[in-house]
């Protein structure tokens, strides 16, 4: 008896690891679908370009920072 219910835990240990592996695909798949799909569909749609892909021939790659000074009422409300 003792042997059986050793080996009956071993089994639905070895099964929820099984279903949990599966489960947890089928989820991470549909969150990546929907959350990378929709943004990809909504980007094509409004030909947003996340990343700069022209090649350009300067001196450098950099992008300007703008840094220039702002007037002090600008620094207190930031967000």
């Amino acid at each position: 008896m003792k042997l059986f219910l050793k080996g009956f835990k071993k089994g639905m240990r070895d099964f929820g690891e099984n279903i949990s592996t599966v489960v947890n695909s089928i989820l991470l798949s549909f969150v990546y679908l929907i959350g990378v799909g929709v943004t990809s569909f909504i980007a094509k749609r409004f030909n947003k370009k996340f990343l700069d892909f022209k090649k350009e021939e300067n001196d450098s790659y950099w992008s300007k920072l703008n840094l220039r000074k702002k007037p002090l009422k600008e620094y207190f409300r930031q967000f």
